[in-house]
């Protein structure tokens, strides 16, 4: 009878010994998941984990947005559009993602203008990097589709395999050896030679694009539109000739695009076609910075025309 109670006494001291060192081990580990996020994660602002978290949790009254993929990251710069300006755009992110930023930001109260990057390839689902949605995976988890992946509520557990992508992006954006970053945006330094972006063309008429329909993703922009007084600018970057040369409907995009300009808070501008200077261009749909620099000083005062 003493030896079973020493047995049950050991057990429940084991128990309790157990139980603090796991208390102990995950309060370790979220003290440094909550500081790797701020600190690593959110004091990046060009990737799109910050870019998500900023757009959910704060609220800049005067802010100017930019929405859109990788073609906003790299060919808006904001502080040559002007103050206040914040690009949101996400490399690999398409219109279900843009569309999500600009029902967020409406949720807020504010009265300045919004700026969406609309591609010509339309409406598709491509939402880029999962570690874009990690940091607010409770928030997002329906628009990327990740309702069964538990795993990222969990601290310590939801970011393994992502740790070295993060701590790059940081360095990345902190050392910019091959990129200029000011407020969101991304952009490329180099300017490609003669012979390279030459070969960029010739793969171009092998691989043409078109103008992508989702009904349902058309009805969500024409409601938000809708929804709000705030004055929406969609605008079309410049493209490269090759890139339009090789698009098959792009009658359809003309089409939507006219539909949506009938709005009476909204203006398309379209540059598709502005420039034609191939070192202006980091590859056949992206500009380079010194692209950027040009297309946004354009930009700002066809913006400044409408307002």
């Amino acid at each position: 009878m003493e030896n079973q109670s020493l047995y049950i006494s050991n057990f429940k001291y084991f128990f309790k010994y157990l139980f603090f060192l796991l208390l102990i081990f995950f309060t370790l580990i979220g003290t440094i998941d909550l500081f790797f996020e701020r600190f690593i994660i959110f004091n990046n602002q060009i990737t799109g984990a910050s870019k998500i978290n900023r757009i959910l949790n704060y609220q800049y009254t005067n802010e100017i947005p930019i929405f859109g993929s990788s073609r906003a990251q790299g060919s808006y710069c904001p502080s040559i559009i002007g103050d206040n300006v914040f690009n949101y755009g996400i490399d690999g992110a398409s219109s279900n993602i843009w569309l999500f930023f600009l029902e967020q930001e409406l949720k807020k109260h504010k009265k300045s203008h919004i700026i969406i990057n609309f591609d010509l390839s339309g409406f598709s689902n491509y939402i880029g990097s999962l570690s874009n949605y990690i940091p607010n995976y409770r928030l997002t988890k329906n628009l990327i589709g990740l309702n069964k992946n538990f795993k990222y509520n969990i601290t310590g557990i939801k970011y393994f395999g992502y740790y070295e992508y993060y701590f790059k992006s940081f360095l990345n954006e902190k050392i910019n050896l091959t990129k200029i970053t000011q407020n969101g945006g991304s952009f490329e330094k180099n300017t490609l030679t003669e012979k390279k972006f030459n070969k960029l063309i010739i793969k171009r008429n092998y691989n043409p694009d078109q103008y992508t329909i989702n009904e349902n993703a058309i009805k969500k922009f024409e409601n938000l539109i809708k929804s709000t007084n705030r004055r929406i600018f969609v605008v079309i970057a410049p493209y490269h000739i090759s890139y339009l040369n090789n698009f098959n409907n792009i009658e359809a995009v003309n089409d939507f695009l006219n539909k949506i300009n009938k709005n009476d808070n909204l203006n398309v501008i379209d540059f598709r076609n502005e420039f034609t200077d191939n070192d202006l261009f980091f590859n056949t749909t992206h500009m380079n910075y010194n692209g950027a620099q040009h297309f946004s000083k354009v930009l700002k005062n066809k913006i400044h025309s409408f307002l």
